[in-house]
């Protein structure tokens, strides 16, 4: 699932058009648009840092997410200089505590990365940076990640920003809006149908790693006279290893080899797991 986070209407229209979303018409604080079938979720947050992070914590408690779905900030915002074209912000600061985050960039794509600062109110054209590299300015991002963080991995952020205006004006239209965000729409759903392909091949990838380390604890967990309590912390020690790539089959065979597996009972299973522990990790 992909957890678009738009923070106006005007940001959202082209994406609710594009994915056929539909209003969700429980009684909610915020607006929000779903389309189970195209795996994609939407909500408005209202500008602001409070707003934001207000949103994307009651959008995530109503719908919480799982280990391969992505959070998507997708909006307009400040930047100096003006040019034309998508960015993917590869850092954020909060210019209110001084605080940087890293989206983690684990996917491959053709956008232009920048970094980007949020501030609590509108930055003046006078307030922003002028420097051979393109600087980014809005009101929500530090506040998304932040809000975000609490259900999402550095990897499973990003953070999708058009440049509308270098300062020099407080009152964009909304129309102003929806013309910047339909000319980048192109760039956004390549990047976005990327994303869940990358999150759907990964979740079946893991799935067969996953179902091959439920092979190898059950056998050891019998051969290791495990409690319950001992199997669940065997499982999850060998489904980390698969899952990080760490895992070396020669270190269980190596046990039977020498005839420290199988364990006679439980007290003997609980000093070999712990030998084995050490020669997993």
């Amino acid at each position: 699932m992909l957890y678009l986070i738009t923070a106006m209407y005007a940001e959202a229209q082209p994406l609710i058009r594009q994915y056929q979303l539909k209003k969700e018409n429980a009684q909610m604080h915020f607006q929000v648009f779903s389309n189970e079938s195209q795996c994609v979720r939407l909500i408005i947050t209202g500008t602001g840092m409070i707003a934001a992070a207000a949103a994307v914590g009651f959008l995530c408690t109503a719908y919480p997410p799982g280990e391969y779905d992505f959070l998507v900030n997708i909006g307009i915002c400040a930047g100096a200089p003006m040019r034309d074209g998508l960015f993917l912000c590869s850092k954020i600061t909060e210019m209110t505590t001084g605080k940087t985050f890293y989206p983690d960039l684990l996917y491959r794509h053709s956008l232009l990365e920048a970094s980007i600062f949020t501030s609590a109110e509108p930055l003046r054209q006078e307030d922003l940076t002028e420097s051979h590299k393109t600087m980014l300015y809005d009101m929500e991002a530090s506040a998304v990640y932040q809000a975000g963080s609490y259900w999402f991995g550095p990897h499973q952020m990003c953070f999708l920003k058009t440049i509308s205006d270098s300062g020099e004006s407080r009152d964009i239209m909304p129309m102003q809006v929806q013309i910047r965000m339909q000319d980048e729409m192109d760039a956004i759903v390549l990047f976005l149908d990327r994303l869940h392909a990358a999150g759907a091949k990964m979740q079946t990838k893991n799935h067969g790693l996953l179902k091959s380390a439920d092979e190898i604890a059950e056998r050891l967990c019998r051969d290791l006279c495990c409690s319950c309590v001992m199997a669940a912390s065997v499982r999850q020690y060998i489904r980390y290893g698969m899952l990080s790539g760490t895992y070396d089959p020669n270190v269980i065979q190596s046990m039977y080899e020498e005839q420290k597996l199988p364990c006679r009972n439980k007290r003997e299973g609980k000093h070999c797991f712990e030998e084995l522990k050490k020669r997993l990790l």
